[in-house]
């Protein structure tokens, strides 16, 4: 007979149940399981590593092919004149125009990003400064009231910027709203006020630096938006003629004609106080 540790026999295949009950006890223990850990773990960490590395790398790559962060917009078309011409210089008085003496006194509440403020700007302060202002029945002034973010700040600054450069606080109050593109959208960022600031002839460093130094402006917007707290007024624009709100915020032309011609005439005018 041939001992089975005997060289020379040859080994034993193991039996199903010898199998079985060979795998029962690795399950048990936790052997298996742990080897196949410790040979794959360091591999499929490197390899999640290297995904991140890519997936963090495409992103970057997407934000600066979009052109940034989502503040700046680069789908804004460029900054272009207004249709409208500017008022005459003979008109202006700094941030108002007309007769400092005229019967009429007409003071406007913007917020430079205001939608309403831009149509006002557009169709109906023509009218008023080639008519009533021009022939000296309104004295017509702008004043601030931003309220709609970061970009109305720094867009009210800009037109107080404008006007202490070169007296171009009208020029540059013009090509602003015309250049209106949504709200906190980047069209009034730092980089195209003074885009705009070129276009009126104002020297681009020079605008840019006291952009960066603003707090004398902000203290006069801010005092302005005081006032129409004072007053009452809740929106953009807010009209007022001889003190009294237009209520409904942007008038029809023939309205507001109504309410200059009564005070002008020295008839009590029929607008009543009221949020805009």
């Amino acid at each position: 007979m041939t001992s089975s540790n005997d060289p020379s026999t040859p080994p034993q295949t193991p039996s199903r149940k010898e199998r079985r009950a060979a795998e029962r006890a690795g399950r048990k223990t936790g052997t298996s399981s742990l080897d196949a850990t410790s040979r794959s773990g360091p591999s499929l960490l490197i390899i999640g590593i290297a995904a991140l590395v890519v997936g963090v790398a495409i992103a970057l790559a997407l934000v600066v092919a979009s052109g940034g962060t989502g503040q700046e917009q680069t789908s804004l078309p460029a900054v272009s004149r207004a249709d409208v011409a500017a008022p005459a210089q003979e008109l202006r008085v700094g941030r108002s125009l007309g007769d400092p003496e005229a019967p009429v006194k007409v003071d406007v509440f913007e917020d430079p990003q205001c939608p309403a403020c831009g149509l006002y700007t557009e169709r109906i302060e023509p009218l008023l400064i080639a008519g009533p202002v021009s022939d000296g029945t309104v004295f017509l002034t702008y004043k601030d009231l931003p309220f709609l973010g970061p970009e109305s700040l720094d867009a009210a600054v800009a037109m107080r910027v404008a006007e202490q450069l070169g007296g171009k606080f009208w020029d540059y109050h013009g090509i602003m709203f015309h250049n209106q593109q949504g709200e906190n959208k980047g069209a009034f960022s730092q980089a195209r006020l003074a885009d705009m600031a070129e276009l009126v002839g104002l020297e681009r460093g020079a605008f840019l630096a006291e952009m960066r130094d603003p707090a004398t402006y902000e203290k006069a917007v801010q005092a302005e938006a005081a006032e129409a707290a004072t007053l009452g007024l809740k929106s953009t624009p807010s009209i007022l003629v001889n003190g009294q709100l237009i209520p409904g915020g942007v008038p029809t032309w023939d309205d507001l004609s109504a309410l200059i011609e009564a005070p002008a005439s020295g008839a009590p005018a029929s607008g009543a106080p009221g949020a805009g």
